[in-house]
């Protein structure tokens, strides 16, 4: 069996998995050289895309499930990305944080500094949790929904 026809730029194609066995020599063949900077095969490529596939129809199920609890903080955080939430709180997020833990001060009047200080004191991350992000990531479904 013959490999495809080579012409300038343009590959003809006869066979497709013809096609894809010459690619794969011509790879092997390239990458032997001192000077080439292709790291991954068309095989590796192909199973990488497949696990990204794989991730997205998890996330996609577990939305459509009704069950994003299962999802990992990363996936938690680009699902919020995707459908404009932030990741970090905001300054009404501290607000609601710090009311049970100072509420003898009126945080709506305090300034970044001031507010900053008792978000250190109480050891509040800047980031969401993932208790956050479910609640978000629900409530943003149902309005749209």
């Amino acid at each position: 069996e013959s490999l495809p026809v080579w012409s300038s730029s343009t590959l003809i194609i006869s066979n497709p998995p013809t096609h894809l066995y010459a690619w794969a020599i011509a790879i092997q063949a390239a990458s032997r050289k001192e000077n080439f900077d292709c790291i991954l095969v068309p095989s590796e490529i192909a199973n990488m895309a497949a696990k990204k596939r794989g991730k997205a129809v998890k996330v996609r199920n577990a939305v459509t499930e009704d069950n994003i609890e299962r999802l990992t903080v990363k996936q938690l955080q680009n699902l919020a990305q995707a459908n404009s939430i932030s990741i970090t709180c905001t300054k009404k997020d501290f607000i609601r944080l710090l009311n049970p833990l100072e509420p003898d001060i009126d945080l709506e009047s305090l300034k970044g500094g001031q507010l900053k200080s008792l978000i250190k004191k109480h050891r509040i991350g800047a980031l969401r949790s993932n208790d956050e992000f479910i609640r978000l990531i629900k409530q943003k479904l149902s309005n749209d929904g």
